[in-house]
């Protein structure tokens, strides 16, 4: 199984964030909680995996390392939970802890199974590691006075997985063929091929570094190109990412699709290797994801 690593901490309940951590992947915006302190005193808490459409079972451990799960259901919608030590899951301790990437890596790890394991029984709004609140009367009662929104969203992600196509740009092969994408430079090229050894001398230099300006522009097109591909063969939601937005790290194409159109979504995949093999660029397809980048607009929030 693929993890994704979990890149907030939430506490909610009234609700707040304990912190953050960014990386890859997958995918980042699922559950932004208000930014507030709030204080608590009570002796359990409820740890919250996802909003769902049906009360489900997890068939695997919780973050506790137990099968004791629980579920809250009102108005149609539900939410799978574990109940926690306040003290071991208190803002105080998870800041404490913030540092311990052994512990963080294991709620994590095992976070994001539980989340896994229901997205196969029922429609999901995955949520971050660590979003948690402070009864199961205060879940019951997000849960009431979101119930339209979460619906919604619901319906739209029900029989729906998320997959990425990362785009892997090899830099030598890629400086290679911004000759051929860019008029500016082929041009530059012809010139060069024509020029007295002492001119070409000098245009290369130029060439060079016309190509570190165009490259960022001509990686953009890239992408553009391949998220058409994508909407062409599957009509899908799409949301692409590019390196300024994943800190440095390969532009990637997150892609939201039904169950049945993973064949399709392969055969694209195959295609698209092919026809940018040349170019030094290669795509990695990986999924299933729980549907982490498309529940944005499905955050918790408390007034």
């Amino acid at each position: 199984m693929q993890v994704r690593p979990n890149d907030a901490w939430l506490r909610a309940g009234g609700a707040r964030r304990a912190g953050s951590h960014a990386e890859d992947r997958a995918p980042r915006r699922a559950a932004g909680l208000a930014r507030r302190v709030v204080h608590y005193s009570f002796v359990r808490v409820i740890y919250v995996y996802a909003i769902t459409r049906n009360a489900v079972t997890p068939d695997c451990e919780g973050i506790d390392m137990t099968h004791r799960f629980g579920a809250a259901s009102i108005d149609g919608v539900s939410a799978v939970f574990t109940a926690v030590s306040d003290e071991a899951f208190s803002q105080d301790e998870i800041d404490r802890r913030a540092g311990d990437l052994e512990w963080i890596g294991a709620i994590g790890y095992r976070h994001q199974a539980v989340v896994q394991d229901v997205m196969k029984k029922t429609a999901i709004i995955p949520l971050r590691a660590f979003t948690l609140f402070s009864s199961e009367e205060a879940l019951r009662s997000y849960l009431h006075e979101n119930a339209s929104m979460l619906n919604k969203a619901l319906d739209r992600l029900g029989g729906k997985q998320e997959w990425t196509l990362r785009v892997e740009i090899d830099p030598q092969r890629w400086s290679e063929t911004l000759v051929t994408r860019v008029d500016s430079l082929r041009a530059l090229q012809n010139e060069i091929d024509t020029a007295p050894p002492g001119k070409a001398f000098l245009l290369r230099k130029k060439l060079d570094d016309e190509k570190k300006r165009a490259s960022h522009a001509a990686e953009e097109e890239l992408v553009g190109e391949i998220e058409r591909a994508v909407l062409d063969k599957l009509a899908c939601e799409t949301v692409a990412e590019t390196r300024e937005r994943r800190d440095g790290a390969f532009p990637q194409i997150n892609v939201l699709i039904e169950r049945d159109e993973e064949a399709k979504l392969e055969e694209l995949h195959a295609s698209l290797m092919d026809r940018y093999a040349s170019e030094g660029v290669a795509l990695a397809l990986t999924g299933p994801w729980p549907p982490y980048t498309f529940a944005g607009a499905s955050s918790l929030s408390r007034a």
